[in-house]
């Protein structure tokens, strides 16, 4: 490796770090586009989870079938998993926001977490 090599190597890895260390910092805008993508990862995952619920039903020849219903359905299962994902009630969105807010220095236990803390302690008090 030549001594431009090492420069150049250098550079981009202060570059990198300069960038990491932005992306890291705890803003309101960071936490706001990590809810967001948490949001939008839990709707692509219920989308997938409802998409393979509606392959396991059976389809009649009689009133099943035609690219305008697969559209339909295709759309509608869409709708529902945004919907489901706004409610916020899988618990996948919170946890990886959790995550991620954890890694950037963030120590705040979620809602969800408290509020299947406190389930398991009225469970243990029955």
């Amino acid at each position: 490796m030549t001594a431009i090599d090492k420069v150049a190597s250098y550079a981009m890895d202060s570059a990198n770090f300069d960038r990491f260390s932005q992306v890291n910092q705890k803003t309101t805008e960071n936490v706001e586009a990590i809810k967001k993508l948490a949001d939008e990862f839990e709707g692509i995952f219920l989308e997938i989870v409802l998409k393979s619920m509606r392959e396991t039903i059976d389809k009649t020849q009689m009133t099943d079938g035609g690219n305008g219903e697969q559209i339909f359905q295709s759309m509608l299962d869409s709708e529902y998993a945004k919907n489901l994902a706004n409610q916020r009630t899988t618990g996948l969105a919170a946890s990886i926001e959790q995550h991620l807010l954890g890694m950037m220095g963030e120590t705040k236990v979620s809602d969800v977490m408290q509020k299947a803390a406190g389930m398991a302690q009225y469970n243990k008090a029955k």
